[in-house]
């Protein structure tokens, strides 16, 4: 079992770790996050009753034929698809050794 620290312990790692300097500088935004700052307020504006994400959703229509968009007129990654549970039983039927709950024949020492 592991030891139980003191607060003189979690004291000194709170202050060594306030002390840290920070070299990190912050991400730039991507094109897709520059282009919904632009368009996101002007779009609210317009449409006042939207609910949800519906601006997102209109936004990315936008997105696909924007010139700021750097992968315009490729065609979009396909998603994968999950393996549902009658894919997994059917694989598993189809397989040609007996599933790991089946009873398996052992014979007895004394059988010999």
């Amino acid at each position: 079992m592991p030891k139980a620290m003191s607060s003189k312990t979690i004291k000194a790692a709170t202050k060594i770790a306030k002390e840290k300097p920070v070299d990190k500088e912050p991400r730039a935004p991507t094109p897709w996050m520059l282009f919904c700052q632009k368009n996101r307020a002007a779009w609210k504006q317009a449409n006042p009753d939207a609910k949800g994400n519906e601006w997102m959703k209109a936004l990315a229509e936008q997105w696909k034929d924007s010139p700021e968009n750097p992968n315009r007129g490729k065609e979009p990654k396909s998603k994968k698809k999950s393996r549902t549970t009658l894919e997994v039983v059917a694989k598993d039927a189809a397989s040609s050794s007996p599933p790991a709950s089946s009873p398996c024949v052992e014979l007895a020492s004394s059988d010999f």
